[in-house]
């Protein structure tokens, strides 16, 4: 057998970092935005976005029909430095599930929009 070098170096295993807790204020954000969304309260959804995210956000709760959903379900988070990003699907009895993914990051003190995507009847990696 060749020698692989410092067998310190090559075998064992690796350190594997600490998991990052989601913060609680930002799931509390992302439920009322949800919550917004499926009530249509579209002036109270755009005060929760950013200038760069506002239009995004917007033409996602242009296309959810109001009072149709009455429940909401966070499927996915994942983390990118600062920022966070949800997956998220609206469900109603009388309709398709309406999936959206949008991004969260603290402006001021505050868990606010930084862009979002309708997700429903696209396929891809995040729309399972």
């Amino acid at each position: 057998m060749s020698s692989l070098g410092e067998r310190v170096n090559v075998l064992g295993p690796q350190p594997i970092f600490e998991r990052f807790a989601t913060p609680p204020a930002m799931l509390a954000a992302a439920g009322r935005i949800l919550s917004l969304m499926a009530a249509g309260d579209a002036e109270a959804l755009a005060g929760m976005a950013t200038a760069a995210g506002a239009a995004e956000l917007a033409a996602v709760a242009a296309a959810v029909r109001p009072g149709v959903y009455d429940r909401h379900e966070i499927i996915a988070t994942a983390r990118l430095n600062y920022h966070h990003y949800v997956k998220a699907r609206l469900y109603g009895p009388r309709a398709e599930p309406f999936t959206l993914q949008f991004r969260l990051g603290e402006e001021s003190g505050e868990w606010r929009v930084w862009e979002a995507i309708n997700l429903t009847g696209r396929r891809g990696a995040w729309t399972r």
